[in-house]
């Protein structure tokens, strides 16, 4: 199962929702990054083989046209409705039928909201 980092601007909430799921989830507090650079952040979850979850959409441009281009997993949150458990059952739903795809190397950018959820490869 692919493990999960979480950006410091995740509800507690979803991510205590997400361990009880079953899923190995760090915080960014818990991994000492709390107030980093978003580039340290990648390249932290890059180091450790980790997802980041997060709701800042800076991560998901520094991975298709930043300096991160072609680097780096990241799920990105953009839920209009703070919807607390629909979070978490959406976030694991798509973790769970994306599993093989997740897997695989290289980067992509998961953009999740109330109307489902679209992945982004860079173009190599």
């Amino acid at each position: 199962m692919i493990r999960i980092l979480s950006d410091e601007n995740v509800h507690a909430d979803i991510v205590s929702g997400l361990r009880q799921e079953g899923f190995d989830l760090v915080t960014a507090v818990e991994s000492g990054l709390a107030g980093r650079k978003d580039i340290e952040i990648l390249d932290y979850a890059e180091k450790y083989d980790l997802l980041l979850v997060t709701g800042d959409k800076d991560f998901g441009g520094l991975i298709e046209f930043g300096s991160l281009w072609g680097r780096g997993r990241v799920l990105l949150l953009r839920y209009q409705v703070l919807n607390i458990l629909k979070i978490v059952e959406d976030i694991a739903r798509t973790l769970r039928r994306e599993s093989k795809n997740l897997l695989q190397s290289g980067a992509f950018v998961i953009v999740l909201s109330e109307g489902g959820y679209r992945m982004h490869r860079p173009n190599p």
